[in-house]
C-alpha cells in the first residue's frame, strides 16, 4: 500500500505505469499495412528513458536514480529527507494541476498529508531517503524477475502482456456485471416473436385482427371483474394491432413485427446505449400506462342519459251527472 502511494505522488510509475505504455503509439517495428499475429508489446516511457543506450536493459541503480528524481526535487536543503512542507509541493504545480471536475488544491494537499504518514514509517516527521528507496527497490524486484539485478526488455514486455491480460479480463468481467438483467434488441425481438407465437392460433406465421383480438381478454362477466368493460379493451387492442400493421391488410406479419419492436426499442434505449436497463424499462412501461390512461375515456361508452320522469296530469273534475238527483224517486214533481 505504502510503496503505490508513493509511487503515484512522486510521479513515479509503478506497475500502473505498463497500462499507460499500451496508450503511447510507440511503433512496433512492423510495416504499415501488414499484420503478422499480435502486435509486439511496447516498452513502458520508463524503460526507453533510462534505456538511453539501447542495451534493452535497466540495471537496479539505473531504475532507483531514475524513481528518486522527484524525491531529489522535493529535498530542497540536500539533507536526504523531506519534510511535510517540501512534501506539499506535490499537490502543487507541477506535479499536480487543477483538471475540470477533479480535486481540488485542498483535496490534493490533504491526500498529499495522509500519504506523507504512510510514508514516515519511523514517524520522525520526515520522509528519510531510505523509506523513499524501500518501495522503489520492491518495484524493481517484481520486474527482475530471474533476481540478476537487470530488467531486461522480454522481462517487462511479459509483464506487461500479463497485466493488459489480467485488465483485459476485468473489463470483460466489469461489462458483464454491468449487462447481467440488460436487455438487447434481439431480445426484444424474440420476447415479441414468442408472444405473437402464443396468438398464432392456425401456426401460419401471421395473426389476423381475429387472432390479436384474444389480447383483450375475456367477455364482459364474472370472469372479467375489476377489468375495463370488454368493448373498451376491444378498441385498446385494436389501436395497438392497427400500430405494427403498417400495410394496414388486416395481418401481423414477422417484418412488421419485428420493425415494431426495434422502434419500441430506440423509444425504450433513453441513453442510446444499445442496451435497456431495468430504470429505462420501467419508465417506457410508466409512459404507455400514462397514454392508455389518457386514452380510455375516450373510448368509454357515453353514460346513459337519465328517462325523464312521466308528466303528472292535473285531476279532472268530475262532471255533474244529467238528470234528477239521485236518490230522489222519478216524478216527484
Amino acid at each position: 500500500m505504502r510503496a503505490i502511494i508513493l509511487l503515484c505522488l512522486l510521479a513515479l510509475p509503478a506497475l500502473p505505469a505498463l497500462a499507460q505504455a499500451q496508450t503511447t503509439g510507440q511503433s512496433t517495428g512492423q510495416p504499415p499495412g501488414q499484420s503478422a499475429g499480435p502486435a509486439p508489446v511496447p516498452l513502458p516511457p520508463w524503460f526507453v528513458e533510462i534505456d538511453t543506450a539501447k542495451k534493452g536493459e535497466v540495471s537496479r541503480a539505473d531504475f532507483l536514480k531514475y524513481r528518486m528524481k522527484s524525491f531529489d526535487e522535493l529535498d530542497g536543503n540536500k539533507d536526504s529527507k523531506v519534510s511535510l512542507e517540501e512534501f506539499l509541493k506535490l499537490a502543487e504545480p507541477p506535479y499536480s494541476n487543477d483538471v475540470p471536475g477533479g480535486p481540488s488544491l485542498e483535496d490534493r494537499r490533504n491526500r498529499v498529508r495522509s500519504a506523507f504518514q504512510n510514508l514516515d514509517l519511523n514517524s520522525s516527521g520526515f520522509i528519510e531517503r531510505a523509506e523513499a528507496e524501500a518501495p522503489i527497490q520492491s518495484e524493481f524486484n517484481q520486474y527482475d524477475t530471474d533476481r540478476d539485478n537487470k530488467i531486461t526488455k522480454p522481462e517487462i514486455q511479459l509483464i506487461m502482456q500479463r497485466l493488459a491480460q489480467r485488465q483485459a479480463a476485468e473489463r470483460q468481467q466489469m461489462e458483464a456485471e454491468r449487462r447481467r438483467g440488460l436487455m438487447v434488441l434481439s431480445d426484444l425481438i424474440d420476447m415479441q416473436m414468442r408472444d405473437a407465437d402464443k396468438l398464432d392460433k392456425n401456426n401460419d406465421g401471421k395473426i389476423s385482427q381475429q387472432e390479436y383480438l384474444v389480447a383483450a381478454g375475456p367477455a364482459d362477466g364474472p370472469q372479467s371483474q375489476n377489468q375495463l368493460p370488454y368493448d373498451v379493451r376491444k378498441k385498446l387492442v385494436l389501436i395497438k394491432f392497427q400500430e405494427i400493421d403498417t400495410n394496414k391488410d388486416g395481418i401481423i406479419d414477422r417484418p412488421e413485427l419485428t420493425a415494431y419492436s426495434v422502434k419500441e426499442f430506440l423509444n425504450t434505449d433513453l441513453n442510446k446505449d444499445r442496451f435497456l436497463d431495468q430504470e429505462e424499462i420501467k419508465k417506457f412501461q410508466e409512459a404507455e400506462q400514462t397514454k392508455t390512461r389518457d386514452l380510455i375515456p375516450k373510448l368509454m361508452p357515453p353514460p346513459a342519459q337519465p328517462r325523464p320522469a312521466p308528466q303528472q296530469r292535473a285531476p279532472q273534475p268530475t262532471p255533474a251527472p244529467s238528470g234528477p238527483p239521485t236518490g230522489l224517486p222519478q216524478g216527484t214533481r
